[in-house]
């Protein structure tokens, strides 16, 4: 758990990535728009009692979540979103260009080669863990404000960033950067999003370089450390 002021990183971990451990950083911002805690990403089903626990070491519960901000509608990011949504009768925020993934979730079709050659990984891997994400199940997600960019939220300023998919996005509000799945820090080293991940690869890199160039102290990735910029 990492605290930044009024911002909180909780890290969960997804075991069996492609041969990997993933860590998810969700974040947590006091003050939302709502007047509870702003949720940025939500994790995978099956988390909600990891994360509730945070909650609760903190002086706080789901109940308390008032606003819910989904990056882009990987289930990774949007598992539990619904579910929060019942629980706390939270908003849910998300890109206008994530609502019909988010009503409608894809399965996931990638090219073996592809992962191959950016994670060195057999095919026995490969297949294991495609068949465990395409297996995950969680309930379409209801969108209460539909995104464009330019929006402020508890200070923080949305700002889309197509690539990865079409409609993520990422908040800033001059110190901290949460970029979602759309910069990576493997090892603290900001990274673009994986290629065989990515909706467009292209966009995905001019959004990368983008979001880098803005000023920060802090940047926040999903998968990976939290950068800090001296």
């Amino acid at each position: 758990m990492v605290k930044l002021n009024r911002v909180r990183v909780i890290e969960l971990v997804e075991p069996d990535f492609f041969g990997t451990t993933l860590n998810h950083n969700i974040v947590m911002v006091e003050g939302g728009p709502s007047g509870g805690i702003m949720m940025i990403d939500t994790g995978l089903p099956g988390y909600l009692d990891e994360i509730s626990k945070y909650l609760d070491a903190w002086g706080f519960s789901l109940e308390d979540i008032s606003d819910v901000v989904v990056t882009h509608w990987h289930p990774d990011h949007s598992g539990n979103a619904e579910e929060i949504r019942r629980i706390s009768k939270a908003k849910v925020y998300a890109h206008a260009d994530e609502e019909e993934y988010l009503l409608h979730p894809r399965r996931f079709d990638l090219p073996y080669d592809s992962v191959k050659e950016e994670l060195g990984i057999g095919e026995e891997e490969f297949q294991e863990t495609l068949r465990r994400i395409n297996g995950i199940s969680f309930h379409p997600v209801t969108v209460d404000v539909k995104l464009k960019g330019g929006e402020n939220l508890a200070d923080f300023k949305v700002i889309h960033v197509p690539g990865h998919t079409p409609g993520h996005i990422a908040l800033h509000d001059g110190v901290v950067l949460i970029t979602g799945d759309a910069v990576r820090a493997p090892h603290g080293e900001p990274s673009p999003p994986l290629a065989f991940f990515s909706w467009d690869y292209v966009k995905a890199l001019k959004s990368f370089k983008r979001l880098l160039s803005l000023p920060f102290r802090y940047l926040i990735p999903y998968h990976g450390e939290v950068v800090e910029r001296w």
